[in-house]
């Protein structure tokens, strides 16, 4: 690519600060860099037309781990790391809902359900007998009982009567949370460069 001399005095000279990716996590890095330096000049790069990783790939679950995935967690870390990866689950979600706001990223709190099959009979009692311990263990940050087991209601075939509900859990629409935080990073000034891709980067004394 051949730049001019006014694309590079515009887009790419005095940059304070340049972020590699244009998904959820670039942009609000990106955001938190102007806010903490109002002054600076941000410029985020993306290497697809639109953003190319997970940001807009996922389902919209607004999720921190279900009954059997926590109890699977204990098995390798401590009750506290695992309380902490919750915890920051559950502010990371709130950041962005703040940052957003629910109405532009379609937010709702319906819950979250797991489902358990017939032939899981071993991993369904677990998660019956760990409940209780489980709902303790979040009480810190929930103030209430996060799981609770529900009939099936909805009807499902070949899994057992009854499936592990969270009130807690929601979804979102990640195509408009994207929209909405290339809205708010236009708006403060910060330049958004699609189609780049960073191959290398070289360091000096005082610059990259």
């Amino acid at each position: 690519m051949n730049l001019s001399y006014w694309e590079i005095k515009t887009w790419l000279t005095n940059v304070d600060f340049t972020i590699i990716g244009g998904g959820i996590v670039g942009l609000n890095c990106a955001l938190t860099l102007k806010q903490q330096h109002p002054k600076a000049n941000v410029l985020v790069l993306e290497k697809g037309t639109l953003p190319e990783g997970a940001s807009t790939k996922n389902a919209g679950f607004a999720c921190f781990g279900s009954l059997s995935e926590l109890i699977e967690d204990l098995n390798h870390h401590t009750e506290e790391e695992v309380l902490d990866l919750v915890k920051q689950r559950i502010d990371g979600l709130q950041l962005l809902r703040k940052s957003l706001g629910d109405k532009h990223i379609d937010f709702v709190q319906h819950g979250g359900y797991e489902l358990f099959l017939k032939t899981d009979e071993q991993l369904y009692e677990l998660c019956r007998s760990k409940e209780e311990k489980i709902n303790k263990l979040l009480h810190p940050i929930f103030k209430d009982a996060v799981f609770s087991m529900k009939e099936n209601a909805f009807g499902f075939k070949n899994i057992h009567k009854k499936y592990s509900y969270n009130k807690f859990e929601g979804q979102l629409d990640t195509g408009k949370m994207m929209r909405s935080l290339i809205d708010k990073v236009h708006h403060l000034g910060i330049k958004i460069l699609n189609n780049i891709t960073v191959k290398d980067y070289q360091e000096s004394y005082d610059h990259v």
